[in-house]
Order: structure tokens, then sequence, then C-alpha cells
């Protein structure tokens, strides 16, 4: 199970990616779905295969979470016929099943991860990061993030990229940098600093203060606000995502 710290980045950096939903089950679907739409404005649902497969040429989607036991054409059928001629594509598959040949097929089609039904949103959440991490791997312009005024955040890195060159972040920065992009144009209290970035650490006034100017003079002034008598706000680039 990923740490607290990790989960506040994952939530961040799963904005920037795309996932198609396949499930044939109405009620999971709907629910789950529900969970997906929270952690990424760009989500998908399909109820079958076939229409999974529109979808996917329309869209590219990243990520893939689907049952193995759909209408028609199965999902393990369906992996395969994207397999064939993708293999950047994260492949999730939910399953009620642990028999050893699905294990196996799993293993050569390089499922991310297969979820045994019910599943828990902490072990969704793992597999959702999982491939995120494959995904940033394969290509890392995937993890870099537009802060605006030609500034990007390299998440594979942990840099900043100010006219084509490196910036290094030290470590709090790179922890509070990544809080503010899971929290993207919300005004966060103080307190939700010293719970989501120092954590067991005692925070005080001053070293937050120190930590933002610092990120201001790196990126701009105006990168974070703040916000009197309650915090900051991070304004990013557009919408603060790339």
């Amino acid at each position: 199970m990923i740490t607290k710290m990790k989960q506040e980045q994952f939530f961040g950096r799963i904005r920037r990616h795309s996932i198609l939903y396949v499930e044939d089950d109405a009620a999971l679907q709907a629910t789950i779905g529900e969970f997906l739409a929270r952690l990424t404005p760009h989500l998908f649902k399909a109820s079958s295969a076939e229409e999974a497969k529109i979808i996917y040429h329309e869209q590219k989607p990243g990520i893939i979470l689907l049952d193995i036991n759909l209408p028609g054409i199965s999902g393990i059928d369906f992996c395969e016929s994207i397999r064939g001629k993708d293999a950047k594509t994260r492949f999730i598959m939910t399953t009620a099943y642990t028999d050893k040949p699905f294990l196996l097929k799993a293993v050569e089609l390089g499922l991310t991860r297969y979820l045994v039904k019910p599943m828990t949103s902490d072990e969704l959440i793992d597999a959702l990061h999982k491939a995120v991490e494959e995904l940033e791997k394969i290509d890392p312009t995937l993890g870099r993030v537009d802060l605006g005024r030609g500034i990007h955040y390299d998440g594979s890195t942990k840099t900043l990229i100010v006219d084509g060159k490196n910036v290094p972040l030290r470590r709090k920065e790179v922890e509070l940098l990544e809080f503010f992009l899971s929290h993207p144009r919300e005004t966060i209290p103080y307190e939700q600093f010293e719970h989501g970035v120092w954590q067991d650490s005692v925070m005080t006034a001053d070293a937050i203060r120190s930590q933002i100017r610092n990120l201001r003079k790196k990126c701009y002034p105006e990168l974070i606000k703040n916000v009197s008598g309650i915090g900051y706000r991070f304004t990013g680039g557009g919408d603060g995502i790339a």
C-alpha cells in the first residue's frame, strides 16, 4: 500500500492521465465510475469490449480498467487484441478468479495488475499508482506539468524545467509543489500543509513561508497566492495540469 505522502502526490499525477473503465454490471460501473471521476477528468466508460474498442481508437486512453468476464468478447481477448499493436497502454484487470491459467495469461499480456473482486479503494489506488509509474517511465513527458510562463515540473526527475534547463528542487520543495498539484486551484488552509506535507515533523509559520518563497523564486511570484487569514492557493498555468 502506498504511503499517505505518495497518495497525495498520486492524486496530482493521475489527473493528467485518461482512464477507460469497462464493466457490464451497471451498479458496479456507477459506483467505481464515480470514484474514478474524482481522480481524473479524463474518464471514459463502456459496458462491453465492442464499445470499449470504439472508445479506445477515438480517445487512446493511457489506462484501461476492465473486467475479465464481459459479454461477447472477453476482457482477456480485448486486451490481447490491443496488446498486439500497443505495448504502452496499461491494463488493470478485475476478476473473480485466481486460477493458474489466468495468471499465466496475465503475465503474457503484461498486465499492470489484476484485482480480485470485491476490490477495495486502496487496492484500486495502488494499481492505478503502479500504472501511472509505468506510463511515465515509458514516456517521461507524461510526468511533466505545465506551471505556466514556459515552466514545467518533471515528476519523474523531481526538477523544474525553465528555459529548457533543469532546475533542481530540494526534497521539501518537491513535497510542497506536489501537494499543491494534488489540490489545483484550491485554497488550502495552513493546518492542511502540516498534515499533508510536514506530517510527523513540526511545521512552523517561518518554515512554510520559506519553502513557498523558494518555489516562487524558482518559478514566479504569482504561482502561489496568499489567502489572508486562511492559507495559500496554487494558480499554476491554465488549470495547472499539462
